[in-house]
């Protein structure tokens, strides 16, 4: 397999690792709650705890779309599965987090 067939099939996979790699620093390291909520919203009650949870829940993600550009090489019915499947476990993680936090 070249490069090419490589990119042509997990391409747009890795695009969206490296988009949640930014968010994941963003929410981890920059404390930077505005990345993943509006600026016209209320702060969280805790700040810390909501970039924590929304950046271990990012970084989830993150590494769910790299296992799905693995995955769609061997077959992509079962990467898109996988990445459907993780998809609602973000969600609900992520209204567990705003329930808690927000």
């Amino acid at each position: 397999m070249d490069i090419n067939k490589f990119l042509e099939q997990s391409g747009i996979s890795l695009l969206l690792f490296a988009i949640c790699v930014y968010y994941a620093w963003r929410l981890l390291f920059m404390k930077d709650y505005t990345a993943v909520r509006g600026k016209d919203q209320d702060p969280p009650k805790d700040i810390e705890g909501y970039c924590r949870a929304a950046g271990l829940i990012v970084v989830f993600f993150g590494i769910a779309t790299l296992v799905m550009a693995g995955l769609v090489l061997i077959d992509p019915t079962i990467g898109f599965i996988q990445i459907v499947i993780c998809t609602a476990i973000m969600v609900f993680l992520w209204k567990k987090m705003t329930d808690k936090y927000a």
